[in-house]
């Protein structure tokens, strides 16, 4: 067994792994959120968002499990000699996710500041 497949098989373990815990905590979030016990009297506070759980609970899974595979790469990336070239796209996907989302946010931040202003003057 060479380094390479050695390094390659930690990975995709970790990946792997990384993804049944994101999956038993989404079953456990399901359980408690979009299928809990509620009532007319007592319902969802949360059943317009996605799956009826609290807003940016799945946008968080999906963005810590990105950060998560690419950390790892980037750690098999320093044994092995070429796998940069071999994970680029998933790279530049979350290069582009990092800019979208604090993009976003900052574009928000400054679109609530020029409406408080219009509503100050």
């Amino acid at each position: 067994m060479s380094a390479n497949s050695w390094v390659f098989q930690a990975v995709f373990a970790g990946v792997g792994a990384w993804l049944l815990v994101m999956a038993l905590v989404f079953v456990k979030l399901l359980g408690r959120y979009t299928f809990g016990k509620w009532t007319v009297d007592n319902p969802n506070p949360y059943a317009k968002e996605t799956f009826a759980m609290p807003r940016g609970v799945f946008r968080g899974m999906l963005t810590l499990s990105l950060l998560y595979a690419v950390v790892l790469f980037e750690v098999a990336n320093i044994q092995t000699t070429g796998l940069e070239t071999k994970i680029e796209q998933l790279l530049v996907a979350f290069q582009m996710m990092i800019a979208f989302y604090f993009g976003s946010k900052v574009m928000h931040h400054v679109a609530s500041a020029d409406r408080d202003k219009s509503v100050n003057k």
